[in-house]
């Protein structure tokens, strides 16, 4: 665990999370978990409110974000004190945490395995599901000595508190909220045209990966910095850089922040694994939720003593909900999302389509008017769910 304190920069393009809180006057520190199956994983936390404001307030309740897809935690941090839910929950008193899975950047490491070896990425959501996150959550109720804490997942953020909740329903109970943005659970109406043109020649991909023994794309800062050089706003390519993006989530481009989109460019895509993305992509041919394909009879046999792969069980779920969605979501769509809350054996404490017709699956974390648009909805939902927040503000 390292403590990390303030300091200014010029500029936030190319800071990693550590200095970009620096930059906004918020400690940030670093520590290590690990899994059992052996990952060594970084949660950051971010302990209290800008420039020390809460430090000494005690029994402060935790709130845990998990990222998306080839994502970090700075996804929850780099639009600022202001339009970042990380930092308005650090400032509303919580103690925020913030989940780094398997394989990004920051958790590339493992106890017995390099990098270099196939084993290190042959994991998928379920992995970060089943692993990572009841991992991070044990280690936060010992270190902040809580009952339970609030979840905030954003895509595959969700798929692996849902994965962690079925498959583990013990850890139901750990959890006094779990809020889901944009759930991927069911695919089969994802209508990314990027999404389905990489399912559709997925097969040729899974083959290079096996004659070059590439089974995964750590971070790479060269791919990076160019993101960040195209699509900035002294670029002639910005726009273009941004329609390609939104060609993956959905488009809504009065939602971009051009003066800020370089900031986050610079720091994803940040890590995947070839079977990561494999995983997802079945669920969009089989409309189901389930564990991973091993591509035939035989192989899920062996590995599961079933010929298909297992379902994740709503039944199991019993952790208090709130659900968010949105009507432009490429991925989540709305009528995937609504068959998922139909499979639920309880009703959420709120569900809400965010009311702005053009709000994408990229929205939740990058939508420059995220705060009036989603997150002061959210912080109030949060505060229902943890009473001591208010007495503490009252101190």
């Amino acid at each position: 665990m390292c403590f990390l304190g303030y300091s200014q920069f010029s500029s936030d393009k190319q800071l990693n999370i550590t200095q970009l809180l620096k930059n906004y006057n918020y400690t940030v520190e670093a520590h290590d978990v690990v899994t059992e199956d052996g990952y060594i994983l970084t949660a950051h936390r971010v302990p209290h409110g800008r420039n020390g404001a809460g430090k000494e307030v005690p029994n402060r309740p935790v709130a845990l974000l998990g990222h998306c897809l080839a994502c970090s935690s700075i996804d929850w941090v780099w639009q600022g004190p202001n339009n970042s839910l990380a930092l308005m929950l650090a400032d509303a008193g919580y103690d925020v945490w913030l989940v780094n899975n398997r394989g990004n950047v920051h958790s590339m490491r493992h106890q017995t395995l390099s990098t270099s070896d196939a084993k290190f990425w042959d994991f998928s959501f379920h992995e970060k599901g089943y692993y990572d996150l009841p991992a991070i959550v044990d280690y936060i109720l010992d270190f902040a000595q809580v009952d339970n804490i609030t979840y905030v997942g954003h895509s595959q953020g969700t798929t692996a508190s849902l994965v962690l909740t079925t498959s583990r329903p013990e850890y139901n109970d750990k959890f006094n909220l779990m809020v889901l943005f944009s759930p991927i659970v069911y695919l089969d109406h994802m209508s990314s045209p990027s999404v389905r043109f990489l399912a559709k020649y997925f097969i040729l991909i899974k083959a290079a990966s096996t004659v070059l023994n590439v089974h995964g794309i750590p971070y790479t800062p060269a791919i990076n910095i160019l993101a960040e050089t195209i699509c900035n706003e002294d670029s002639s390519l910005q726009e273009f850089c941004i329609f390609l993006i939104q060609l993956f989530a959905g488009f809504d481009y009065d939602q971009v922040d051009r003066s800020k989109l370089a900031v986050y460019l610079s720091n994803t895509p940040n890590g995947i694994s070839i079977k990561d993305m494999e995983h997802f992509i079945q669920l969009v041919y089989s409309g189901e939720f389930r564990q991973f394909d091993f591509g035939s009879d035989l192989a899920n046999l062996l590995h599961y003593k079933t010929a298909q792969p297992p379902s994740y069980h709503f039944k199991n779920l019993k952790a208090p909900l709130a659900v968010y969605y949105a009507k432009n979501d490429f991925l989540a769509t709305v009528t995937d999302v609504e068959r998922f809350l139909a499979q639920l054996s309880h009703d959420p404490l709120e569900t809400y389509l965010i009311d702005y017709d053009f709000f994408n699956h990229l929205d939740f974390v990058t939508a420059k008017d995220s705060k009036s648009l989603l997150y002061d909805r959210v912080v109030r939902q949060i505060d229902q769910s943890n009473p001591s927040i208010t007495a503490n503000r009252l101190k």
